[in-house]
C-alpha cells in the first residue's frame, strides 16, 4: 500500500507565525524545524536544522556542521565520522590554544593536545644516480636535461620539453599534409603519396585517352575517347558510315542483348505487302501482308453491326432475358423504391418517405440527418463500446457550441424529474445531479447526486493512482499529500 504524504507548514524564517500547540513548521531558507507550544512566537521551539548535521547514508558516515550565523547551510565546516567504526571512539579537545604552527596530537587514549610538528624526511630516487635523503627544511632542486626545461613560479614547478632542432633533442611537430602519426609512429601520409602519384599521371598526355586523379577516393580514372569521328579508319578497328550510305541485304538484330534501333523511318512499302480499304481484310486472309487502319476499321464496324447480343436477367424472384434490339425496363415498388430514366441514365432510389413494414438490417453505416431520432421500443441493445456525443454533421465541433453533454434519466418522485451525468460546458467538469432542468441544450442542476463507490482512483498531474482504499473494516488514504500550506 502506498502511504499518504503529510507536508508540514513551511515558508521563510522571517514569516514564521505563532504556532499552535503541537503544530510543526519548516523554514525553507534556514532549514529549521519548529513546534508550537502555546500559540505565541516565543513559544515556537527549535528542534533541529539541516544546517548543523548531515545524516549518514548506507556508505558515508554522519557529520556535524559548524555554520556561521547568517549562512543558510550552503557553506559550513564539517566534523565527520568514519564510514565504518569498530567501537566507540572519544576525543577530548585541549583546554587552551597552542602556539603558531602547532598541530593536534593524541596520546593514544583520545586526549588531544597542541604540539610542534616533528621533523621528517623521505628518500629521493631516479633512473640514474644514487639515492638521496631529503630532510624537512632543505631545498629540493629540479634540473632539466637535454631537451627538457624546468621553471618555478609561485610554489609551482613546471617541467616542459624544448623544441627539437638539427642538434637538439626535443618536441617536434609534423605537417599533417605530408605525415601521419599513429601510436607514436611517424609515417608518410597516404593522401600525400596519392596526390604526388595522381599529379604525375594526370600531367601526362596520351592520344585519345584522358587520365584523371580522383582525390576523394584515391583512384585514377582512364577514359578512352568514344567519338568515332576522331579515329582514322585506315589505322583503327572502327568503321564509320555517313547518313547517305545504302546497306544492301543486311540484317538488323534489334532483339539481341544490348542491341536497339531508334529513329527508324520507312519511306514506302511494296504494294504487294499492304492490304488497303478497297481490297478488304476478309478477302485477303494471309500471313504475308499488313492491313491499313482504314481496312481494319471497315472490317470491325461491319462485324459489330451484325451482332444481336442477348443478356439473361434474374431478380429475387423470376428470370428473363433482353437483347440489344429490345428495351430493358427497371420497375420500382411504391413507398419503397422509385426509378426514373433520362437519356442513357437510369436512377434508382428511395422515395422521400419510406415505409418498412418488416425488419430492417443495415450492414453498413446508418446516417440520420434530422432534428429528432425517436425510438419507441421496450429494450434497446447497443453493441458499441463507445458512444460519441456532441458531433456536428459527423465531425468534431470546430467552435464552442456552449451546450452541455451527457445522459438524462427520467424518474418520478412526487413529480416527473430528471437525473443526469453530464459535462458542464461552462464549468468544464463532469457533474452528477439528481434533479436537472434543460433549456436549449444547457442543463441546470437543482441539486447534486451522491456517488457510491468501492474505491477511488485519480489520474491527474501526479499520474494514475488509488487514493481511497479499504481493508477489513478500515478505510485508508493512499498516494495523498496532506499539505499544511505556506506562511
Amino acid at each position: 500500500m502506498a502511504s499518504p504524504v503529510i507536508q508540514f507548514k513551511r515558508g521563510a524564517f522571517a514569516n514564521l507565525p505563532a504556532l499552535q500547540a503541537g503544530e510543526p513548521a519548516l523554514t525553507t531558507d534556514t532549514y529549521e524545524l519548529y513546534v508550537g507550544i502555546n500559540s505565541t512566537l516565543a513559544g515556537n521551539k527549535f528542534f533541529g536544522s539541516h544546517r548543523y548535521w548531515t545524516r549518514e547514508t548506507s556508505s558515508v558516515g554522519s557529520r556535524v556542521n559548524l555554520v556561521e550565523g547568517t549562512s543558510n547551510g550552503s557553506d559550513f565546516v564539517s566534523l565527520k565520522s568514519p564510514d565504518s567504526l569498530a567501537g566507540i571512539v572519544t576525543f577530548t579537545m585541549p583546554g587552551s590554544d597552542g602556539s603558531n604552527g602547532h598541530v593536534l596530537i593524541t596520546d593514544g587514549s583520545g586526549n588531544l593536545s597542541f604540539s610542534a610538528p616533528a621533523a621528517s624526511s623521505f628518500t629521493l630516487a631516479a633512473d640514474s644516480g644514487s639515492n638521496d635523503t631529503f630532510n624537512t627544511g632543505e631545498t629540493l632542486t629540479f634540473t632539466g636535461g637535454e631537451g627538457i626545461d624546468t621553471a618555478v613560479t609561485d610554489n609551482t614547478i613546471t617541467i616542459s620539453a624544448e623544441d627539437a632542432s638539427d642538434t637538439n633533442k626535443g618536441v617536434a611537430s609534423f605537417n599533417a599534409t605530408d605525415f601521419q602519426v599513429i601510436s607514436g609512429a611517424v609515417g608518410l601520409s597516404t593522401e600525400r603519396i596519392q596526390d604526388i602519384a595522381g599529379a604525375m599521371v594526370t600531367g601526362n598526355t596520351e592520344t585519345l585517352i584522358t587520365v584523371t586523379y580522383q582525390d576523394a577516393d584515391g583512384t585514377i580514372d582512364f577514359e578512352v575517347d568514344n567519338d568515332l569521328a576522331n579515329y582514322d579508319n585506315t589505322t583503327s578497328a572502327f568503321i564509320t558510315a555517313s547518313s547517305t550510305d545504302t546497306l544492301t541485304n543486311k540484317t538488323f538484330d534489334a532483339n539481341g542483348t544490348g542491341n536497339s534501333l531508334s529513329n527508324v523511318e520507312v519511306a514506302d512499302f511494296a504494294a504487294s505487302a499492304i492490304v488497303i480499304e478497297s481490297e478488304g481484310i476478309a478477302s485477303n486472309d494471309n500471313d504475308s501482308t499488313l492491313p491499313t487502319s482504314a481496312a481494319v476499321k471497315d472490317y470491325t464496324d461491319t462485324a459489330i453491326a451484325a451482332i444481336d447480343l442477348t443478356v439473361s436477367t434474374a431478380g429475387d424472384s423470376g428470370t428473363g432475358s433482353v437483347s440489344t434490339s429490345q428495351t430493358l425496363t427497371v420497375s420500382g415498388t411504391a413507398n419503397e423504391i422509385e426509378t426514373s430514366a433520362s437519356g442513357q441514365s437510369i436512377t434508382i432510389g428511395l422515395p422521400d418517405s419510406v415505409t418498412i413494414s418488416q425488419n430492417l438490417t443495415v450492414s453498413g453505416n446508418l446516417y440520420v440527418n434530422g432534428s429528432t431520432t425517436q425510438v419507441n421500443t421496450t429494450t434497446t441493445t447497443i453493441e458499441d463500446q463507445l458512444l460519441d456525443l456532441g458531433m456536428v454533421d459527423g465531425s468534431a465541433p470546430s467552435s464552442d457550441l456552449n451546450k452541455d453533454l451527457g445522459v438524462l434519466f427520467n424518474y418520478y418522485t412526487s413529480s416527473a424529474k430528471k437525473a443526469a451525468v453530464y459535462w458542464d460546458d461552462s464549468a468544464s467538469r463532469i457533474v452528477l445531479s439528481d434533479d436537472v432542468s434543460e433549456s436549449s441544450g444547457v442543463l441546470t442542476a437543482a441539486s447534486y447526486a451522491g456517488l457510491e463507490i468501492g474505491s477511488l482512483y485519480v489520474n491527474d498531474c501526479a499520474g494514475a493512482s488509488q487514493v481511497i482504499a479499504c481493508s477489513g473494516t478500515t478505510r485508508t488514504l493512499e498516494n495523498i499529500v496532506v499539505d499544511g500550506g505556506t506562511f
